[in-house]
């Protein structure tokens, strides 16, 4: 792999990680990081921060930077400040570890992209609001954007949940400007038209997060326990601390 030069800013927030959780970030590439549009990715390893960019990335703009300093975030919020991830036992599909962790990471983005707002870092790609505003045109012409992603309708559906809260997520904890604000507002009041079921799930999850502290490592453990069970998926994970 040929040596990605970063600014000296997302240098200098890696070291930090580096620094408060006493592991090593390492860039990897791979042509497949999941859903389409993902720039960068996080994969858990007892020993390393490993942030897997797309193949092909040599000269990182400020999209790509901004989605590094995400993925090596959610490390960050594991060994340093020690918040929950999903432990399966061998017999758990691969589909169901697939939409429990999108469960955990509707949550923990939230999370990672305040962290690294207050780190210089905008909370949000560029490309993320014109992928709002796609979604809001096809939920206007009633075409069912989200079965795009899977052949898996619960995990679509989820997906649709993870948007929506997401969003709400933007709305509720961020300082937006007055554009970005108008676009994701119009985002949830359309989605709850167009998707009335995943919306009073949506809406249940809210009050979850609401209730609890999800900046704080024990309200995330408690928001994911309570959510797991709403969703049944609580006997199928185990939710762990990293020691």
């Amino acid at each position: 792999m040929e040596k990605i030069e970063f600014s000296d800013k997302l240098r200098g927030y890696l070291k930090k990680i580096e620094n408060e959780t006493e592991k090593e970030v390492k860039i990897l590439e791979s042509p497949q990081l999941g859903l389409k549009g993902m720039w960068a990715g996080f994969r858990y390893h007892p020993d390393f921060l490993i942030v897997i960019i797309r193949s092909g990335i040599h000269k990182p703009d400020e999209t790509i930077e901004r989605s590094v300093a995400h993925e090596a975030t959610h490390g960050y919020i594991l060994f340093k400040e020690k918040y929950c991830m999903a432990e399966f036992d061998e017999s758990v599909e691969d589909n169901e570890r697939k939409n429990i962790q999108l469960i955990f990471t509707m949550v923990d983005d939230i999370v990672v992209n305040k962290i690294i707002s207050k780190n210089g870092f905008k909370p949000f790609g560029s490309e993320y609001l014109q992928m709002v505003k796609k979604e809001i045109e096809a939920m206007v012409l009633g075409q069912d954007f989200y079965r795009q992603f899977s052949d898996d309708l619960l995990f679509d559906d989820l997906l649709m949940i993870s948007r929506y809260i997401i969003a709400w997520g933007f709305l509720e904890y961020f300082k937006l400007d007055v554009d970005e604000y108008q676009i994701i507002k119009k985002f949830t009041a359309v989605f709850e038209d167009a998707y009335p079921m995943q919306y009073r799930i949506a809406e249940k999850i809210k009050q979850i997060i609401l209730q609890n502290n999800i900046f704080t490592s024990k309200g995330h453990c408690k928001t994911m326990d309570e959510i797991l069970k709403l969703l049944k998926f609580k006997n199928l994970v185990h939710i762990i601390n990293i020691n």
